[in-house]
């Protein structure tokens, strides 16, 4: 009887050491996966636990998930809530918090990008609860209101920045409609709700005012990688309904990926 007791007590105390001392690891195990790759080119790999792990197509991605791209490269992520993220070449994006739940009040998409750019559209999160997503960069927070847009992150000391920015350009969503985001960091706030139009912010100063920006610039702007998600009519494969159920939270399964459909620049 006492031996008994004795190993139930050695095995607890080794049970709480291991989750002391693993908390995140335990804690991205046991939840459910944000969502899954959907299509890849190039060089992605997925930074958990501090392990570096290859991108591949089906790839599940979790809370806490570090997502790079090498050069050239371009990883298509489809989420439980029925949004995508598509991020192009040389791009650093830390999925820092995903909640979501078809019987949840409060879901949340809180993610980091430190360089690089991103295309986003919009799923049942920031539709059903507007304010609940955000991308945070070094220059500001973006707040999202149910639309796509896209996020330029440029580094400190590179050609187009001494100091480096955030670029944040909004689009019309797959439906056609136009949605709004919120760029605001401790010098000020800026919102921006019409097609083309982007919101600049300069490391430490405050947001720019919106200026519209023509497909010709865009298409300077954008790598040609992201063109079919930015100029063309792609919809994301678990896109938002009014229904939300079909967006299959409980059975987790995607459409084979779509065959490559890249778009060209316009002719000037």
């Amino acid at each position: 009887m006492i031996k008994s007791f004795q190993k139930k007590y050695i095995i607890m105390v080794l049970l709480t050491v291991f989750f002391v001392l693993n908390p995140v690891r335990n804690a991205v195990a046991a939840g459910s996966p944000a969502g899954k790759i959907l299509r890849i080119k190039g060089t992605v790999v997925i930074v958990r636990n501090g392990k570096t792990l290859k991108g591949s197509i089906n790839s599940k991605v979790y809370p806490l998930d570090e997502i790079k791209t090498g050069s050239k490269s371009m990883v298509e992520l489809t989420l439980r809530d029925g949004s995508s993220l598509h991020l192009g070449p040389d791009t650093a994006l830390d999925l820092t918090q995903y909640k979501f739940s078809l019987m949840s009040d409060n879901p949340s998409f809180i993610a980091r990008i430190t360089k690089g750019i991103f295309v986003y559209i919009s799923g049942a999160i920031s539709k059903v609860h507007p304010g609940s997503v955000k991308f945070e960069t070094p220059d500001a927070t973006i707040g999202i209101r149910g639309t796509k847009l896209v996020v330029k992150v440029i580094e400190a000391n590179s050609k187009a920045s001494a100091n480096g920015k955030t670029i944040t350009i909004l689009f019309k969503d797959p439906n056609g409609k136009v949605g709004s985001v919120v760029i605001s960091n401790s010098k000020g706030e800026q919102t921006l709700n019409k097609e083309n139009y982007s919101v600049t912010v300069n490391r430490g100063s405050a947001p720019s005012k919106p200026i519209f920006i023509d497909k010709k610039a865009l298409e300077q702007m954008i790598p040609p990688v992201l063109y079919e998600f930015v100029f063309g009519n792609y919809a994301p494969p678990l896109g938002y309904t009014e229904r939300i159920k079909p967006l299959g939270e409980l059975d987790f399964n995607l459409p084979n990926p779509p065959e490559d459909n890249p778009i060209s620049p316009s002719t000037p």
